[in-house]
């Protein structure tokens, strides 16, 4: 199972104020989700790294990415289970940090570019890629640094009628304008770019409305 972070935990990792971090990006990273009052909530982001994972088993896997690992709530799970452990994001402060407190071996590198090709089992980029511009690009580098047959795990975000309700619950009404597409719109930019959907969980139940699609691929020549 996956290695959880207390709520006290995530407050005292991200107290920490750094002048290149605005407000926007602390959001961009999840962070008032993670550390929200609310245990539902919590529960939620949790449950979608907890699929992440479990849809990573089963495979001989050793060298992983975690792209847009964001303050590095998933790293303690990746470098307990896999042997390589890679972590790119915009800010790495966080994720850093968290790793030099908790002796974790993880590599961060600035740019997917500073991946070796053929040389990943496993990238996972769980609620990151709605907010990148050039996705299409993107995919095109995760196929380079993937070795044959290997898999890429992603979460994101329905945006539905019900996810941006629940959003206004929340407390984060006015926010998420940084999304550019939805995970539907994702899957699809994947599937074009001939990779293969393996499996797909949807939380927070199998029932629709979703609010959040965990979907994993394969790298297809």
């Amino acid at each position: 199972m996956i290695i959880k972070l207390s709520k006290v935990e995530i407050e005292e990792l991200t107290k920490e104020s750094f002048p290149e971090i605005n407000n926007r990006d602390r959001d961009e990273m999840a962070i008032p989700s993670y550390s929200h009052a609310n245990p539902l909530i919590r529960w939620l982001m949790w449950k979608r790294l907890e699929y992440t994972f479990l849809l990573s088993l089963g495979g001989n896997y050793e060298s992983v990415l975690d792209f847009g690992c964001g303050v590095g709530v998933f790293l303690p799970t990746l470098a307990n289970n896999f042997s390589n452990v890679y972590a790119i994001d915009l800010f790495p402060q966080f994720g850093m940090k968290l790793c030099e407190t908790k002796g974790l071996n993880v590599i961060f590198k600035r740019t997917i570019n500073e991946i070796e090709d053929n040389s990943l089992d496993v990238i996972f980029s769980t609620d990151v890629l709605e907010h990148v511009d050039n996705l299409d690009e993107l995919i095109k580098s995760f196929k380079l640094k993937l070795k044959l047959n290997g898999k890429i795990i992603i979460s994101g975000p329905t945006e539905n009628f019900v996810y941006k309700i629940g959003r206004i619950f929340a407390g984060f009404a006015g926010k998420g304008d940084y999304h550019h597409r939805n995970i539907d719109d994702i899957i699809k930019t994947f599937v074009d770019n001939d990779f293969r959907i393996d499996k797909t969980r949807t939380l927070p139940c199998r029932f629709p409305p979703y609010l959040f699609k965990v979907v994993s691929f394969w790298k297809q020549d």
